[in-house]
């Protein structure tokens, strides 16, 4: 058997993690001196308001300890490990499985860095759940996820830069990015770092430009909302809709630990 293992940027909920058979790892969450365990979707409780409120709110990555316990749980039932994470160029939480397999010294572990989060994360999870099932070695399924992880992508955009400046993620591309009135810059992850795509007018020109950088044929969409779903999320929705009536389009909650980097009202686009 393949245990799979991940972090809770993936967005799964609870019975989704069940019926796929993976290990969610929160990452943390600090808010108002409380700290807090990011939780499945749909179990953050009112985390915006929490994230709005006054004083400092920090994140925390999956630490090694957890990752190290989770391997060798898995390794004690006979069974091999694959870990895939969110990208090591957003969170240290890549770091920290690897420090956990090392721990371990187990050949039966492997730590993929997806260069991904939310949706495009949760898509590779799925992918590799069932190139498992179909009983795949765990070598041919990280060759696969390699291939995978440059066509699963996610695009975003976000009502406000503040929160995504403050987070340190902009890198080289800081000066290129802005929100200007009624504009909202659209980005997307490349090799797991952010860079930027387009500029759209007003949410709707946001959505438009989201949905085209979508390949044609594409049938799994995932659209996330960060923090309550707002006009921009729905935009996004109904923009991914006219262009592939035929797809599989879901709407999720991104959760309380990327909100805090991108921004309360923020949205994403994922597809596989």
């Amino acid at each position: 058997m393949l245990a799979l293992v991940t972090d809770s940027t993936c967005g799964l909920t609870r019975n989704e993690a069940a019926e796929l058979g993976v290990d969610v790892l929160p990452m943390g969450y600090a808010a108002a001196g409380i700290r807090h365990a990011e939780g499945f979707v749909g179990e953050n409780g009112d985390y915006a308001a929490a994230l709005a409120g006054s004083g400092l709110v920090t994140t925390e990555a999956v630490r090694p300890s957890a990752f190290e316990r989770a391997f060798r749980r898995h390794l004690d039932a006979g069974d091999d490990v694959l870990c895939v994470t969110i990208s090591s160029r957003l969170s240290g939480t890549f770091r920290s499985a690897e420090q956990a397999a090392e721990a371990v010294g187990d050949a039966h572990v492997t730590v993929f860095d997806s260069w991904e989060t939310a949706g495009a994360l949760e898509f590779l999870v799925r992918r590799a759940r069932a190139l498992a099932n179909a009983g795949n070695p765990v070598e041919k399924i990280v060759e696969e996820l390699t291939a995978l992880r440059d066509t699963t992508r996610i695009v975003f955009s976000v009502p406000d830069m503040a929160a995504l400046s403050r987070s340190g993620r902009l890198g080289a591309i800081r000066r290129a990015v802005a929100t200007k009135l009624n504009r909202y810059p659209v980005m997307a992850l490349g090799e797991g770092g952010i860079v930027k795509l387009a500029d759209g007018r007003g949410a709707r020109g946001m959505a438009a430009a989201m949905a085209e950088q979508v390949p044609a044929g594409t049938t799994e969409l995932l659209v996330s909302h960060f923090g309550p779903r707002g006009v921009e999320a729905r935009e996004v929705l109904l923009a991914a809709r006219e262009r592939f009536p035929e797809a599989h389009l879901r709407v999720k909650d991104g959760g309380p630990v990327l909100t805090k980097h991108l921004g309360i009202g923020a949205v994403g686009l994922s597809w596989a």
